[in-house]
């Protein structure tokens, strides 16, 4: 999980002069429950020693990423929150961390779908004005974002645009220049299809898998992507209706992290082959 390493990396950075006290550090770590990998609670390592809050930082995060990363995701948001408290983020104010590292923390965050805006107020990226490279590369943030956290899965983003959903029809646009919309042309399989269609990639049969594995494992990848798409509109956390499932069961802890991790599989598969 390279990508908590580097952020934990940028972030300690706001700790090399001044920052949040090692007591918030404590209360962090321990919230999130990743104090075994703190190498010095309170500010002192195993032996007694003074250990900056710059290398706690660093190490908290390395062992985050080995052992619990959607813990050290929502421990990046926290410290962001202390950072803002302690005037990190304010211009007038003494612990003002400067823009230079301001605008070197923004990258790491973009690249998990989050933007971070100068103020400190950290939100999920809003996908609506974009397009082109930048587009492709919000779409892929949001992909590390619920490989990294499931159960805080940012399903829907933009306005309603579900992740499967913006991803194909960005395909669309950067491979035919548009996509239907309304009516059974602008349905989810059909806008999946089609998707698949320009980019090489071979639609699910209605019967028999194709010889070939390669083209059979496409098949999979669509007709799993348009399950969930079912699956989640049924249970609610799709476009579905408000109010408990009537043709299925709820969908459990564990069912729903699933269909974050399928929604995220066929995003990146499809933006791998754009």
């Amino acid at each position: 999980m390279s990508d908590l390493i580097e952020l934990g990396a940028v972030l300690s950075e706001f700790f090399d002069r001044a920052g949040p006290s090692h007591d918030e550090l404590d209360q962090a770590f321990a919230h999130h429950r990743l104090t075994p990998g703190d190498p010095g609670p309170g500010g002192k390592d195993q032996d007694g020693r003074p250990l900056g809050k710059v290398k706690r930082v660093r190490r908290i995060f390395r062992y985050a990423a080995d052992h619990h990363p959607a813990a050290g995701l929502a421990l990046a948001q926290e410290i962001v929150s202390l950072l803002r408290a302690d005037g990190a983020f304010t211009p007038t104010m003494p612990g003002y961390a400067g823009q230079e590292k301001i605008s070197r923390l923004v990258a790491p965050f973009r690249r998990l779908g989050l933007t971070l805006a100068e103020s400190g107020d950290l939100l999920p990226t809003v996908i609506d004005n974009l397009a082109g490279t930048e587009l492709t590369d919000t779409l892929l943030g949001y992909v590390r974002r619920i490989n990294l956290n499931p159960d805080d899965a940012a399903l829907q983003i933009g306005t309603g645009k579900e992740l499967d959903e913006a991803t194909a029809r960005h395909v669309l646009v950067e491979r035919t220049g548009s996509y239907p919309q309304g009516g059974h042309k602008g349905s989810f399989p059909v806008t999946l299809a089609n998707a698949f269609t320009a980019l090489g990639l071979t639609v699910g049969p209605d019967v028999k898998l194709d010889d070939d594995p390669h083209r059979a494992v496409q098949q999979c990848l669509f007709l799993l992507g348009t399950a969930v798409n079912r699956l989640r509109n049924e249970a609610g956390t799709g476009h579905g209706k408000p109010g408990p499932p009537t043709k299925t069961a709820p969908l459990t802890p564990a069912e729903a992290r699933l269909v974050a991790r399928a929604t995220a599989l066929l995003a990146a598969a499809m933006l791998d082959v754009l």
